[in-house]
Order: structure tokens, then C-alpha cells, then sequence
């Protein structure tokens, strides 16, 4: 996307702004290399690690449909019923951070053992309280916004973002709240304030704060040269802006295609229901899709799979939503249709593009030389490929691979 990219969508396929590069990561490779210089030479004073979706306290909404039904109540009630829904969240994080560890989702192992490798400075934290992880739009642009938030802080703090930095470090959909985060900062008057006026009162209270910060700050906001940005397994959604940040990496688990002529070159999602009407009609070809994306043949297929069309909407904020991702989604052929069979012609249209890169930023298409085992099988399966980036064995390569590659950018 250009600069002053004013929210605007990747376009299927993309034309990324640089060239990918295509490598094999090796877990047993620098497990004793020292990373004090992601501070001495980067100046990273901070690290915040932002999981992706369905890993947080309400990532079906359920929570919120309480909260609401909760206001109807009378206040003696609702004083009572709030604190018990508090605790259900935080319960609900739990109970993921329990079942998923590393897998898929940065523990707070995983967090132990980057500040281990990067010693006492900078600071590394998991952002919390965490996001509800809901795979929509409205969800995407409060983390966004929250982050907006946590970096006006630390500026309010005494965090000097001449010379200072941010190194913000997502899975998943984590990514996208930094696209958008990205045309945040980048602050140009008239799209932010359309973008907040399609979210309307969405956002809470948060996307008032932000607002306000935004409308005080100058163009770009100072944050945004503070801004290092990397993505693991992002999906090709929101366009990013890079007046909004310093710099921005993308991992992608990716396992090339033997004897091809691109190492580069990418085999589409699964498609099953795209060419006939029924699954029956696509019953053959959906069981070779289906073996291929069980084995992870071709590396993350829900990086792949998850682009614009595979939402799901908010029970309680549907127009919102809507009037969000018509905003949001600019830059699409066409926008994403509500009714389902129309959904699911347009999305099928996008998955055969073949899009994987993302327009900025450097995509560095990962094949993972891993035999390791998670709790949910071989990594490079976990999750339909999309579980090995956050399993904190990787980190150490993950986060030599990262610095090699900001140091490359940052030097052009």
C-alpha cells in the first residue's frame, strides 16, 4: 500500500513493495547467540507480544452479550452479575493459556524466555488485559485502538521516540490490528476521522480516548517513528500505511512446492464448495484439499485461508460491523457480501489469487526444519501450520531471523 494509505484494503493478488525471501529456519541454529543488541543497536526499550484471534477472554462474544444484557438489569443486580462476568473472562484466557500453552498462542512461558534472551532491558509483556480475540472487524480496530493508547502513554511516560522503540511482536490477527494501528498513526485528518466515524460508538470508550489523542498529535503521530512492527502468519487483510511506522516484517510459514520454477509460488486454500453447489459435487477434489491442509503441505493454511469473507460477525454490533468493514474494505474488487452463498462465491474468487504476501513490509516465507512435538501433534502440523510460531523452542532462530532482517531493511 502507498504511503498515506488512508485505510485501505491489500488488494487479491497483491504486488508487494519488495522482494520476499524464501529460507529454511533450523531450530537447533543459534540457540547461544546473545540478542542484548535488539536494545543497544535497535533501542528497543519495549516489547509487547499481542496474540491472535480465539485466544483471548471473549472470543465468540459471548461475554459482551452479557454485559449487555447485564445494563437492563436493575443496579443492585448489575453491580452484583459485572464482577462474576469479569471473572468468566478472565477465566475464559486461562482456561485457553491451559489447553493451548505455546501453541498458537504466546504464553506466559514464552514471555519468560525472551526477556531471558534479551536480558533486563528492554521490557517484554504480553498486552493486558488481553483483547477478546473475535474474528471481526469491530474487535481488530478496538485492539488497534488500545494500542494507539498504549503507545500515547508511554510517550506520556517519558519514552522518547527519536531515539527510542517499540518492537511489536503479533500472531494471527494480531497483525491486523497493527495494519490498522499503522493508519492510525500515520494520522492523516480527514481518514482518521472517517475511520472513527464508520466504528461510531463501537470502540467505547478506548476509541474516544484515541480519537482525542489523535486529534491533539501531529501528522504522523511521534509514535510511528518508534513503531518496529513483525508479523507471524498474518493474513493478507487491512493495508498498512508506512508513514505509521519505522518498519515492518512479515513470517510466514511457507513450504515451498519441489521442482517448481518460484520457490515463492503458492497453491491456493482449499476450495471445496467454490466450483459446484453442493460438497458433493466437489467431493473428490475436497478430499486432496483436505489432506493437503491436515498436513500442512504447503506450510499455514489459515494465514492462507483467513482473508476478507471468513469473518464472523458480532451478535451484539452487526451494523457496526458492517459499516466498519465497508470503510475498512476499500480497495477490494467488491465489498464482502452479508448473505452467505453470495459470501462464499466472492471469498472462493479471492482464495484463487493464490495470496499469501503482503503488500509492505518484508515477507520472509519460512520453511520450518522442525521433528519437534506439541501437544497437538508434529509442529509443523500444529494447527494446520498455523501453531509453530509461537512454541517458545523457535524463539531464539524466530528472533535472530527478525534483527537480521531489521538490520537489512533498516540499513536500505
Amino acid at each position: 500500500m502507498p504511503r498515506q494509505n488512508g485505510f485501505r484494503h491489500q488488494s487479491y493478488p497483491t504486488q508487494p513493495s519488495v522482494p520476499s525471501v524464501v529460507l529454511q529456519l533450523d531450530g537447533d541454529a543459534v540457540q547461544s547467540l546473545d540478542f542484548g543488541h535488539l536494545h543497544t543497536q535497535f533501542g528497543v526499550r519495549k516489547v509487547l507480544l499481542v496474540h491472535g484471534t480465539f485466544a483471548g477472554d471473549d472470543p465468540l462474544g459471548i461475554h459482551a452479550m452479557m454485559r449487555a444484557g447485564a445494563e437492563s438489569l436493575p443496579a443492585p443486580a448489575r453491580l452484583a452479575i459485572n464482577p462474576l462476568i469479569d471473572r468468566l473472562s478472565e477465566q475464559t484466557k486461562r482456561l485457553t493459556d491451559t489447553i493451548t500453552a505455546d501453541v498458537a498462542n504466546y504464553s506466559d512461558g514464552y514471555r519468560e524466555r525472551f526477556q531471558t534472551l534479551v536480558g533486563d532491558d528492554p521490557d517484554v509483556s504480553r498486552l493486558e488485559p488481553t483483547w477478546s480475540s473475535e474474528n471481526n472487524h469491530v474487535a481488530r480496530a478496538g485492539l488497534a485502538v488500545r494500542l494507539l493508547n498504549e503507545l500515547a502513554q508511554l510517550q506520556a511516560n517519558g519514552f522518547d521516540p527519536t531515539h527510542e522503540r517499540v518492537l511489536l511482536w503479533g500472531h494471527s490477527h494480531a497483525g491486523n490490528g497493527f495494519a490498522i494501528l499503522s493508519n492510525l498513526l500515520a494520522n492523516d485528518r480527514a481518514s482518521v476521522e472517517a475511520f472513527f466515524e464508520a466504528a461510531g460508538d463501537s470502540l467505547g470508550p478506548a476509541g474516544e480516548v484515541a480519537r482525542q489523542a489523535l486529534a491533539e498529535a501531529p501528522t504522523p503521530h511521534p509514535m510511528a517513528n518508534a513503531a518496529l512492527v513483525v508479523t507471524f502468519g498474518t493474513p493478507v487483510r487491512y493495508g498498512w500505511d508506512m508513514d505509521g511506522l519505522r518498519s515492518l516484517v512479515h513470517v510466514i510459514h511457507h513450504r515451498p512446492i519441489q521442482d517448481a520454477d518460484d520457490p515463492a509460488a503458492i497453491v491456493p486454500a482449499v476450495t471445496f464448495g467454490c466450483e459446484g453447489n453442493s460438497l458433493a459435487d466437489n467431493f473428490t477434489a475436497a478430499t486432496t484439499g483436505v489432506a493437503d491442509v491436515l498436513s500442512a503441505k504447503h506450510g499455514d493454511w489459515v494465514q492462507a485461508f483467513a482473508i476478507a469473507g471468513t469473518d464472523i460477525a458480532p451478535p451484539l454490533k452487526r451494523k457496526a460491523n458492517a459499516r466498519l468493514g465497508e470503510f475498512l474494505e476499500r480497495g477490494l474488487l467488491e465489498p464482502t457480501p452479508e448473505k452467505l452463498k453470495e459470501k462464499l462465491k466472492v471469498t472462493c474468487a479471492r482464495w484463487q489469487t493464490r495470496t499469501r504476501l503482503h503488500s509492505d513490509g518484508r515477507n520472509l516465507l519460512v520453511d520450518y526444519e522442525s521433528s519437534q512435538l506439541t501437544r497437538f501433534g508434529p509442529a509443523r502440523l500444529a494447527v494446520l501450520g498455523h501453531g509453530i510460531y509461537t512454541l517458545k523452542d523457535w524463539l531464539p532462530n524466530q528472533l535472530a531471523l527478525v534483527l537480521k532482517w531489521l538490520e537489512h531493511d533498516v540499513a536500505e
